[in-house]
């Protein structure tokens, strides 16, 4: 072998070795890239399980993101439901005024003290909605809407001493819960309303010739006094969702010793209390008068009681007292016994521990009896336009929502009135 020959031969060798070793070389990297990508996948998996579930990773994100929607959810409608109270109040003039929900046991009732310088828009303990007037607390807290709620007035700053003790049960306009689950079955609704009533006491709206006339359609020549604003009685009752009127009848705070009289002042303080003298001998100028000037409160309004307010707490009473005759109740003829404020009693099988029982349903008295008494509502006679609600103490066949009229200058010793507020 030549020695071109012999170096070819060595070149061959040299390059199977090299072409070995670069072999042995490749299968141990294809091992280690092997490795690494397994160890590569671990981590990333680890990291994966950590981003899903870990404390920071996006099922706890999640979590905590349906967690914060439903408080700003909650938060969002407290600031609406604040928003509404507030237009709530706004409408029915109380701008201002206190929001004070029902706790569910009536305690937020028991907060009011008569010293609130507005309105307190407010609900029983059932959820039902009450406007507590500037200057009344609330008498019986404890209650709910259905057994008639009282307020009572305190005297606070801007009041007259004259009216102190007055007592007014509000008239609840539109649905009225029996029960905290509002339900169709614990729901009533009060429609506010003029009505006739059956014999048996059943409501039906108004058919007859009585009006209660607004400033517009009334005839001056009549000489009776209207409403101050019926219409705008009409929508407070019902954006307030209620209205009050007098526990009793008006009463004198100046005649303690002995009945009014003829001849007694028809100018003695109005009170609607009981244990007091009706306001009676005055006409029905004179009541409207007397009831308009009871309150001059910029929170709420006082007039003499309309026909709506009337046939309206009538239709209350026989929803909720368990008397659905109430509208034919009469008072009993004693000839000459006139009672004081709180203190008639019913004509009819009534009894309660074996005496006969007063004339109160729903807290309200003597609806059905005592004395007559003067409403805003007009009679189509220009002789005798006022006409009276309810029956009196002398007679039997006039009863809680009887019509009776009469003249302008009329002043009976059973002929009475009655204030309503509204807010």
């Amino acid at each position: 072998m030549n020695l071109k020959e012999e170096n070819q031969e060595k070149t061959k060798r040299c390059k199977k070795k090299i072409m070995k070793k670069l072999k042995k070389e490749a299968k141990g990297i294809t091992l280690i890239a092997l490795v690494v990508t397994i160890i590569v996948l671990l981590i990333l998996a680890a990291v994966a399980i950590n981003l899903t579930i870990g404390n920071n990773g996006i099922f706890t994100r999640a979590q905590n993101a349906t967690q914060k929607w439903e408080e700003a959810s909650k938060n969002e409608q407290s600031e609406m439901d604040k928003v509404s109270n507030f237009l709530d109040e706004y409408m029915n003039g109380n701008s201002g005024g206190t929001n004070n929900p029902g706790t569910g046991e009536g305690t937020a009732l028991g907060n009011i003290t008569g010293n609130e310088t507005t309105n307190t828009v407010t609900k029983d303990k059932y959820g039902n909605p009450i406007t507590i007037p500037a200057g009344f607390k609330v008498v019986n807290p404890e209650d709910d809407v259905t057994k008639g709620i009282i307020i009572e007035d305190v005297s606070a700053p801007g009041k007259t001493a004259d009216t102190k003790g007055s007592q007014f049960v509000w008239i609840p306009v539109g649905d009225v819960y029996t029960s905290s689950e509002h339900t169709e079955e614990n729901k009533k609704t009060i429609t506010l309303g003029r009505y006739d009533f059956s014999d048996d006491g059943t409501p039906s709206p108004y058919s007859g010739s009585y009006t209660e006339d607004t400033a517009e359609n009334h005839n001056s020549s009549y000489g009776n006094i209207i409403a101050k604003d019926i219409e705008d009685f009409k929508t407070k009752a019902t954006t307030s969702h209620g209205y009050y009127i007098g526990r009793y009848e008006a009463g004198d705070a100046t005649a303690t010793d002995s009945e009014r009289t003829r001849s007694t002042s028809d100018e003695n303080s109005i009170v609607c209390r009981t244990g007091v003298y009706p306001y009676n001998y005055v006409t029905q100028s004179q009541a409207s008068s007397l009831a308009r000037g009871m309150y001059t409160s910029s929170n709420f309004k006082s007039d003499l009681i309309n026909s709506y307010a009337w046939d309206t707490a009538i239709v209350f009473i026989q929803t909720f007292s368990g008397d659905e005759n109430y509208s034919r109740q009469v008072g009993k003829n004693t000839t000459s016994s006139l009672k004081k404020c709180g203190e008639s009693i019913l004509n009819s099988s009534y009894v309660d521990d074996g005496d006969e029982e007063k004339d109160v349903r729903c807290n309200i008295y003597d609806m059905a009896g005592n004395t007559y008494e003067w409403t805003t509502e007009t009679y189509s006679d220009t002789s005798y336009p006022c006409v009276n609600r309810g029956g009196n103490y002398r007679y039997t066949y006039y009863y809680t929502s009887s019509r009776p009229y009469n003249n302008t200058t009329s002043s009976h010793g059973d002929y009475c009135f009655r204030p309503t507020l509204y807010l």
